[in-house]
């Protein structure tokens, strides 16, 4: 018997009831992530009583605002309700990003006005505690791929959403075809809120490609039609956003899941990028082709503007780095870019040294490097994973690599966010199905053990030694 029967034996004794099962998704910590998500796109400005009562809108945004710091509460008087008095442990990489959290709290004691930049922080931590409560109604390995499922869901709901209500303004007719540049100035606003961005719009496309791209490979032949168009309409979107650093993340990412996914789907990738080169240097593709592909990634940006990545290397990089340094230790506290250098950081580590100094900072950075370290060492054994897990895996790893790469040109999750919702139960999964491995394996070898042991004082051999 190997760990991976073990797994199996474990996993099948402490699953839940088929009805608790099937109530998962609908089940009350299902509703307080749904609540988190549907606070996304609003903020403590949204909490004025005077512009709630003026309007439909202003009172919907302030009920969403709400979620964030209901959430927590709820969470605590749960615990107290059923008497809790055990929290599970959370993985090393989660433990890191809460401590981060818990620092730059501390770091905006004396901000003021003190509410409108803690509200991130409640938000923040709220997150936590709403995974906190959708773990602890089963089986934490099984929770945790559930959970993330269900922000790959959320996400989901949210582009189609996005393409409804932007129907006929997502994309407009430019020099380089029909482009999603340009969407927020055609459609500023939506029910009293800001639209999604142009990069927002590619990244919640991206994050479904990659999820459909490896459904595709591990699904019945039946379902493989419903895959291949995800994966086509939210892979189309990905280039007509014209977003640079989501279209060059996203290809990476793809590229790496062609890697670990193996099989007939690093054979097509390698394959496809073999024909591509040798039909170019056949001359069977013009470079004027290539020349117009290369504009339409970079929105047309060429020279100076992009060899800077649009001021972020000469002035949006240096400058965080220098008021970093004036206060090292500590940070300044959540939105520290807005509030400090009166500008996006554009880069999520530096966003996190700026909010939570070298000591907060430091459990984000140190954070996402230990995910990737538990990524590496869970892909060189998913053949020995159960099938669910295998599959999440790598889709997870899917996300970790587009949301890595776009933590550099863009501030991801050091902060409340999508991305963050996103990738917190990503960093979740991987330190429980690295638990549930190592406790596989801790189980394999004892039972070894003690075959080796039985074999040892066997009757015939008691015998003898009498």
């Amino acid at each position: 018997m190997n760990y991976r029967s073990v797994l199996n034996a474990r996993a099948n004794n402490g699953q839940s009831s088929m009805a608790a099962e099937l109530g998962l998704l609908a089940g009350f910590p299902s509703l307080c992530w749904l609540l988190l998500w549907a606070g996304i796109n609003t903020g403590p400005w949204n909490l004025d009583l005077d512009n709630m009562s003026q309007s439909w809108s202003g009172y919907f945004n302030g009920i969403r605002a709400m979620f964030p710091l209901v959430v927590p509460f709820v969470w605590l008087f749960r615990g107290l309700l059923h008497n809790r008095t055990m929290l599970r442990r959370p993985t090393l990489a989660e433990g890191l990003w809460l401590y981060y959290g818990l620092v730059c709290c501390i770091s905006t004691i004396y901000v003021n006005p003190w509410f409108d930049y803690a509200y991130w922080g409640f938000a923040y931590l709220g997150t936590f505690t709403a995974a906190e409560m959708f773990l602890e109604s089963g089986l934490a390995i099984d929770r945790a791929r559930e959970l993330n499922r269900l922000s790959w869901l959320a996400a989901a709901l949210i582009l189609v959403t996005v393409a409804w209500i932007g129907r006929g303004q997502l994309l407009a007719q430019s020099s380089m075809g029909l482009s999603g540049s340009g969407f927020i100035e055609r459609m500023p606003t939506v029910a009293g809120m800001p639209m999604s961005r142009e990069s927002g719009v590619s990244r919640y496309a991206a994050i479904i490609a990659l999820i459909s791209f490896v459904q595709l490979w591990n699904s019945r032949p039946s379902s493989r039609v419903v895959w291949m168009a995800a994966f086509a309409l939210s892979s189309y979107l990905v280039w007509t956003m014209q977003s640079r650093g989501s279209t060059f993340s996203f290809f990476v990412a793809l590229s790496f899941v062609m890697i670990i996914t193996g099989g007939w789907a690093r054979r097509l990738g390698l394959g496809v990028a073999i024909a591509l080169v040798g039909f170019y240097l056949m001359g069977e593709i013009p470079n004027e082709t290539v020349h117009s592909l290369y504009l339409h990634a970079t929105r047309g940006t060429q020279g100076q503007k992009l060899e800077d990545a649009s001021g972020r290397t000469s002035r949006i990089f240096p400058l965080c780095w220098r008021t970093i340094q004036e206060s090292p230790i500590i940070g300044y506290g959540w939105l520290a870019d807005r509030r400090v250098i009166a500008t996006d950081a554009q880069n999520g580590f530096l966003d996190s040294l700026l909010c939570g100094g070298f000591l907060g900072g430091s459990g984000f950075i140190l954070g996402l490097l230990v995910a990737w370290v538990l990524l590496v060492r869970l892909l060189r054994v998913k053949s020995s994973l159960r099938e669910p897990d295998r599959l999440v895996l790598i889709q997870v790893a899917a996300v970790m690599a587009f949301l890595t790469l776009r933590t550099i040109p863009e501030n991801c999750a050091a902060l409340f966010s999508v991305d963050f919702m996103i990738q917190l139960p990503a960093l979740i999964f991987l330190g429980e199905l690295d638990r549930q491995v190592k406790a596989g394996a801790a189980a394999h070898r004892s039972m070894r053990s003690r075959r080796v042991r039985a074999d040892f004082v066997s009757p015939r051999s008691a015998d003898v030694i009498n």
